[in-house]
């Protein structure tokens, strides 16, 4: 592999692209199926695995793992022998609720609460409870008796507001939700829930008036808040503002699946129910709301207990599961994202999507053939959706089966139509997979009109003038192109290193060890950019500080051919290799 080609200038994730875990999960699979810890035999360190202690520890390596059925199955263990411990009680309610099992968690909440009163969480899954069995004046005594301050400030009022709503108060329901219209945090998530809380209180005209608030001057906006505001428009008898609305939106964003199904459901004259109902439907709303705040925030954690809460009170509310299926795809915990996925309705908007972020999980959990046939079956069942063949190149092409996964971007163009600007990822990432697979002029020609539909595309600026700055072709304008990707791009440490790259090929070595110099602090981990730095190092004639860069570029685990390449420049300097 040469080094243009094992430089990764082409990061794409067209579902989830990550590492494999599965195999982390195996030492506690065997673990909980070994024999002497069911017994009760000692371990080396003399304590009984069936101990508190003992399945304290396997809990925490469940946690670990993340196992959160294992985790929270030996917390409980755990805790009918100490029942007195505040520390198992706490591991066992995190597992509970992680696991989704938020009934059991309730029981917990009553001694979570006697240790420690002011705890948020706790508060917050009896008040789901509450809310879940309509007993709307426990949920404001819950609040008034507890604390006010830190994230209950922002929380105390989410469930006044429903509570309130389900005893028909509107007053001070709406009183208690403007709380949070100038909180740092929330004001978003304020502005999603104001129309369905006056959805939710029968007052048509001021609902209109949040709808309109919420989306006015957003090109795009919120998914749900629209498809909230065309049921609202139909619920009204005004089917034809309700489509006008949706076709506005699928300008900006016409493969939303919510909004498609929404067009169908006009189409089909079918009743419209709210989006939200009632308020214990609101809490539950809520609660998703704050998980994707939080999640902005890096609150990820939290964010995921939230959801799980939501789905406690709202059992179909899909998009927390398929935000849930995100949260566990990004820490590479395909398993339980798959198992989320499975869940998602087959009646949901999200059907097809939870089948193709299935397809993709199964194959990161190395079972690539079952992925292929779910794609095949899903291509076949409808010949119009290219989503399962782009799914499958994009599943190909990280396999770096190049051939393979050209051949599925040509097979999903043919079921498009006419091209249009958003179209412009499908010809790059066929024309990654022609460079990779030695068609470069094939991969030229998809990159030229990816960017006639998208000009300023900073990944396919960059991709095509590092190529053909590598190749001796084009050296100006492929310059050009290069330095207007560092310009929309300016801290992406990889299109940076491309500039420093393109100006060392052109011997502008000290311009081009500024621009290395500033790549290797943007993305200091990579050994491509790093190795990069050294040559230009040696260049100029800094020939110790040359070998230090590639010193630390072999620490930094490249891959085999490179590794090779940067050891005979530390045996022999950079000019043997080069004349090679």
């Amino acid at each position: 592999m040469t080094d243009r080609a094992s430089r990764k200038r082409f990061i794409f994730r067209p579902v989830r692209a990550a590492l494999l875990l599965a195999a982390s999960l195996l030492p506690l699979a065997a673990c909980s199926s070994n024999s002497s810890m069911m017994s009760g035999a000692p371990s080396r360190s003399g304590y009984r695995l069936d101990s508190p202690y003992g399945n304290f520890l396997a809990a925490r390596h469940a946690r670990q793992m993340n196992d959160n059925t294992a985790a929270a199955n030996y917390y409980m263990r755990a805790l009918r022998e100490d029942p007195e411990s505040a520390l198992l009680t706490q591991g066992a309610f995190i597992a509970l609720i992680a696991d989704g099992r938020v009934n059991e968690a309730v029981v917990l909440t009553p001694s979570l609460r006697q240790m420690n009163p002011s705890e948020y969480l706790p508060r917050m899954t009896q008040a789901s409870a509450l809310m879940l069995a309509r007993d709307y004046d426990a949920v404001l005594r819950l609040v008034a008796e507890g604390p006010s301050g830190g994230i209950h400030a922002a929380f105390n009022p989410l469930l006044q507001t429903f509570a309130y709503a389900g005893k028909g108060e509107a007053d001070q329901a709406i009183a208690s939700l403007q709380k949070l219209e100038r909180h740092p945090l929330f004001s978003g998530v304020y502005m999603h829930l104001k129309p369905i809380l006056l959805d939710i209180l029968n007052q048509p005209e001021p609902t209109e008036a949040a709808y309109r608030e919420a989306i006015e001057g957003r090109e795009r906006a919120g998914t749900r808040q629209i498809d909230g505001f065309a049921r609202f428009l139909e619920r009204q008898g005004r089917a034809a503002d309700a489509r006008r609305l949706l076709e506005e939106q699928m300008v900006f964003n016409p493969d939303n699946p919510v909004l498609l199904t929404a067009l169908r459901r006009l189409d089909s004259k079918q009743p419209s129910a709210p989006l939200v109902g009632n308020a214990v439907e609101g809490m539950a709303e809520a609660m998703f709301a704050s998980a994707t705040a939080l999640g902005r925030s890096d609150g990820g954690d939290l964010a995921e207990l939230h959801l799980q809460l939501a789905l406690f009170m709202r059992p179909d509310l899909d998009d927390a599961r398929m935000l849930l299926g995100d949260i566990y795809e990004s820490r590479e915990r395909y398993d339980q994202a798959l198992a989320m996925y499975a869940r998602v309705s087959l009646n949901s908007a999200y059907a097809e999507s939870a089948q193709l972020r299935q397809a993709w999980c199964i194959s990161e959990l190395g079972r690539t053939d079952e992925a292929v046939r779910i794609l095949r079956r899903m291509a076949s069942a409808d010949s119009n959706s290219p989503r399962a063949l782009l799914t499958l190149a994009d599943m190909y092409r990280q396999m770096e089966k190049w051939p393979d996964s050209a051949r599925e971007y040509t097979a999903a163009l043919a079921r498009i139509p006419r091209l249009e600007q958003r179209h412009w990822t499908i010809l790059f990432g066929r024309g990654v997979a022609y460079e990779r697979s030695k068609q470069f002029d094939k991969g030229e020609a998809d990159m030229l009109k990816a960017l006639e539909l998208q000009p300023d595309q900073p990944l396919v600026l960059n991709y095509l003038g590092y190529s053909w700055i590598d190749m001796h072709r084009n050296i100006e304008r492929a310059t050009r192109m290069i330095e207007r990707a560092v310009q929309l791009r300016p801290n992406d440490g990889a299109i940076v290193d491309s500039l420093g790259w393109a100006l060392y090929r052109l011997a502008r070595y000290d311009e081009a060890v500024v621009q290395l110099e500033r790549a290797v602090e943007l993305k200091g981990g990579d050994p491509v950019i790093t190795d990069h730095l050294g040559d230009a190092y040696w260049r100029v004639g800094r020939q110790e500080e040359a070998k230090f860069q590639w010193r630390r570029a072999l620490g930094l685990k490249p891959e085999q051919e490179l590794a090779l390449q940067v050891q005979r420049k530390l045996d022999q300097g950079l000019d043997p290799v080069a004349a090679k």
